[in-house]
């Protein structure tokens, strides 16, 4: 769940939690920028119950915390609307209202994601794949049909995405890869138990890793060399279906593609065309 909507419901809150939660809400940006002696000051608390309200969110410290909420609330200002990405839609709802509530989601989420994106993040892993001499892809589920879609668009410009469709085998790919090798690790929660163990597989072997994932104090996310975030605004344990998630992770992985695409923009544009015109026998 993104983080500034989750002050704003305050669940399992102590009533000293809940002040401090709403004074963060209220004052925004500022908190950014503020020490947490000063934040203790102005909520008449204590920096102790500020660490353990930052312990309850599932950060170490209030450093942490503050480089999440300013991601988070950076996510949730970008939003033209606010569809609930847990459940957009209802049983009562008509077939037009599910169609604009889900192309407003559609919308909200690209926002969101763009928002989000580090670009000195992103030119170094589009030139960490560029140079790799394999790259592999890891994910399972909706994750894994994401993968799946990217592979093809790097197929059509010679460049092979090695996946296996037997998701248990995931495991041998990573055996056998190398230090010249880069790996992309796909999980929205950073808590998927087969990606989890692929990455201490790759990791054990010197691989290079990129983990795309909304949580940055994740398993996976600690495992990881590289971190691409997503906003986390979807729950999935609640989620009615995982709408927003694989959206925001299908439009990083359409990112990273058009960037290496456009690396050798002409060459990649002529085999593009040539591949086209042998396969329609033209």
């Amino acid at each position: 769940m993104n983080l500034y909507e989750e002050l704003r419901k305050k669940d399992s809150f102590s009533s000293v939690e809940k002040d401090v939660a709403d004074y963060i809400v209220e004052n925004g940006e500022s908190i950014l920028d503020m020490p947490i002696q000063q934040l203790a000051a102005n909520t008449f608390t204590s920096t102790t119950t500020i660490i353990r309200l930052c312990k309850k969110l599932g950060f170490k410290g209030f450093r942490e915390f503050k480089i999440r909420y300013s991601k988070d609330l950076l996510s949730y200002m970008n939003r033209d609307t606010h569809v609930d990405v847990n459940s957009p839609f209802s049983e009562g709802d008509s077939a037009a209202s599910i169609a604009q509530k889900i192309a407003l989601l559609t919308k909200d989420t690209i926002a969101s994601t763009q928002a989000t994106l580090d670009m000195d993040i992103l030119h170094q892993v589009v030139q960490q794949l560029l140079k790799a001499r394999n790259i592999l892809a890891i994910g399972v589920s909706d994750s894994f049909v994401r993968i799946i879609d990217f592979q093809n668009k790097m197929l059509k410009i010679n460049m092979f995405v090695k996946i296996s469709y037997l998701q248990p085998d995931q495991a041998y790919l990573c055996t056998h890869a190398t230090s010249e090798d880069v790996a992309l690790l796909i999980s929205y929660s950073g808590r998927t138990a087969e990606v989890i163990n692929e990455a201490r597989i790759l990791k054990q072997g010197g691989v290079k890793t990129i983990a795309i994932t909304s949580n940055a104090a994740s398993p996976l996310a600690q495992l990881c060399d590289t971190l691409i975030m997503l906003p986390n605004e979807e729950d999935i344990q609640i989620a009615t279906y995982s709408f927003s998630s694989q959206l925001a992770i299908e439009y990083v992985l359409n990112v990273i593609y058009s960037c290496i695409y456009k690396s050798n923009y002409e060459k990649n544009k002529e085999h593009l065309y040539h591949s086209r015109q042998k396969y329609l026998h033209l």
